[in-house]
């Protein structure tokens, strides 16, 4: 309402709107629906709580972008979190075993 784009504005910002369009909203939904569809319902909860995780890997790796040192800690928190709640279950089912 309080711009008035040009059409030169629109092609100088093309690939961004094409890779917002493609890529995070096709192929990584898809992706998601397909991973959901065969994961169980706790392990699915798990990596739909990392989506924030993997924005940010993304946007270091594809678009150049920083992150601060306490982003990357609670990346790391996020991830050792992830790491105890998938191992523990298999190491009591491994005690029980033997």
């Amino acid at each position: 309402v309080f711009e008035a784009p040009t059409i030169d504005q629109f092609r100088s910002a093309a690939v961004s709107i094409a890779y917002c369009g493609i890529m995070s909203s096709g192929v990584a939904f898809t992706l998601q629906i397909l991973g959901q569809k065969y994961a169980e319902p706790g392990q699915a909860a798990i990596i739909m709580s990392f989506e924030a995780v993997f924005g940010a890997l993304s946007s270091w790796l594809l678009l150049g972008e920083h992150m601060s040192a306490v982003q990357v800690l609670g990346c790391a928190l996020m991830l050792s979190g992830m790491i105890v709640t998938q191992v523990r279950p298999l190491l009591e089912d491994k005690r029980r075993a033997s």
